[in-house]
């Protein structure tokens, strides 16, 4: 008699669903219970490239995902539409070259389609090269909260946000795993400010570990001498030397100056500039720019320091 499928070893079964794109590896996964937890703990297949979950109306969310641009074009995109009915949901969309509508009854169109961005997810090996999340109603966030809760953070190189507030935003980017972390863009409605590659700056007792970050570009709201102060202190730790941050806000009056002591301005300069040694390093400075409406650390070669100019310890 020949074995099954679940009688052939681990190895095999893995080399074999690896070729598989995403929908083929659901199809695989609901078959049974031994498969789903082979899948779920191996996370076999060709996977997506980039998946988004956005709230299009107070009774409609749209799930879309799409596999790698360059290799395995075969593979299929997904886009549905998850649509409130008053017994039930509506499914509706595309898994490839096919459109299809399903209605389920007694299923609430949210945990529908959140459970579906929940698989995506946890059967992801490796990271995505973007998550996008677009969410404005007080229940959709409650929910995507209560399920982000229940797993492990998810990989992603980039992450957009869409919501009401600054608060939300820094709940979801608290689900993304910082190691593959590259970019975050934040669209919160009641301030349509863009962070781009960023952590939270809020207090001198909250700052972050930047090394993974290159650049930063952050609205920062609670402003002091000691958490300017603390940032140069922490920009001085780098062994790298390509950090660059840069803060766009209204500077307090001689915030910096109590901080670092009285700057050398250049004539008709419209800016504040000092610069400090970085320990153990004899060709790089620190430099920080007060541009009164923003200012920016980061560094440069000692030879570009402009002459008149003192470098600080």
């Amino acid at each position: 008699m020949s074995p099954s499928f679940l009688e052939i070893p681990d190895l095999p079964i893995e080399i074999i669903m690896n070729y598989l794109d995403y929908i083929a590896i659901q199809s695989v996964r609901k078959t049974c219970w031994d498969l789903r937890n082979f899948i779920d703990d191996k996370k076999p297949g060709i996977g997506m490239n980039y998946i988004e979950i956005s709230q299009t109306s107070n009774t409609a969310v749209r799930l879309a995902m799409n596999p790698p641009l360059v290799r395995h074009s075969d593979s299929r995109s997904i886009d549905l539409i998850y649509e409130k009915l008053e017994h039930g949901c509506k499914i509706r969309g595309t898994t490839g070259d096919e459109w299809k509508t399903k209605i389920v009854e007694n299923l609430n169109f949210l945990d529908a389609a959140l459970h579906d961005f929940k698989v995506a997810l946890n059967t992801q090996k490796a990271p995505f090269w973007r998550v996008t999340v677009k969410c404005f109603s007080k229940t959709f966030f409650e929910k995507l909260e209560e399920i982000m809760k229940s797993q492990k953070p998810f990989t992603t190189e980039s992450i957009e946000i869409h919501v009401k507030s600054h608060e939300h935003a820094r709940q979801i980017i608290q689900h993304a795993d910082p190691k593959h972390l590259k970019s975050i863009e934040f669209y919160p409605q009641e301030d349509l400010t863009s962070i781009h590659e960023t952590v939270e700056l809020e207090s001198s007792k909250n700052i972050q570990n930047l090394s993974h970050f290159a650049t930063a570009s952050i609205h920062f709201e609670n402003q002091d001498v000691e958490t300017i102060r603390a940032i140069k202190e922490h920009f001085l730790q780098f062994h790298e030397y390509d950090k660059h941050l840069y803060v766009s806000n209204n500077v307090v009056e001689n915030m910096f100056i109590d901080a670092f002591g009285a700057a050398f301005e250049q004539p008709r300069e419209l800016e504040q500039n000092w610069f400090f040694n970085v320990p153990g390093n004899y060709v790089k400075v620190l430099k920080v720019v007060n541009g009164y409406r923003s200012f920016e650390f980061d560094f440069v070669e000692k030879c570009e320091v402009p002459e008149g100019y003192m470098i600080l310890d």
